[in-house]
């Protein structure tokens, strides 16, 4: 198996709800953010709806991304691109391949919000859930919280 930080396809689904021990605060608050976006893709109307949704969620694990290699200095410097996954991919090479693959996926975004019938399936709305999952675990791992401790009470 391919280590699940390098990219779609790779590792396994994140479980909104899993408890992680500590790692970067503003990272974890973000990443906390995504698996909420997440769960909540799943009980969006179409699959437009669940796109755009898990979308949000990528976007916040980027964050995460983000918060965790910057640190407390995050989001003060001014830098010439807004785009996350410009951002992630210079931050954090390790996630130049999920970077491709969500920018890839930034006209379908930009689309559903304004409004354009651009036609989704539940099969490609359901397989970009999955990658987004895997994203997150990647990203869970990335900043510490997923070091396979189960904290939760048996």
């Amino acid at each position: 198996m391919t280590n699940p930080v390098t990219g779609p396809t790779s590792g396994n689904s994140r479980r909104p709800g899993d408890v992680r021990h500590p790692g970067s605060r503003r990272g974890s608050v973000l990443l906390d953010r995504a698996d909420a976006l997440l769960a909540q893709s799943v009980g969006a109307g179409g699959p437009a709806d669940r796109f755009h949704s898990a979308y949000l969620a990528a976007l916040r694990g980027a964050g995460a991304v983000l918060a965790a290699v910057e640190g407390p200095a995050a989001g003060r410097r001014r830098t010439r691109t807004r785009n996350a996954w410009v951002l992630m991919a210079d931050a954090a090479p390790e996630f130049v391949n999920w970077a491709d693959y969500f920018a890839g996926h930034s006209a379908t975004r930009a689309a559903i919000e304004a409004g354009m019938s651009r036609t989704l399936t539940d099969l490609e709305a359901d397989e970009f859930f999955v990658e987004v999952g895997r994203f997150l675990q990647a990203v869970e791992d990335h900043i510490g919280r997923g070091a396979g401790l189960d904290l939760r009470a048996s």
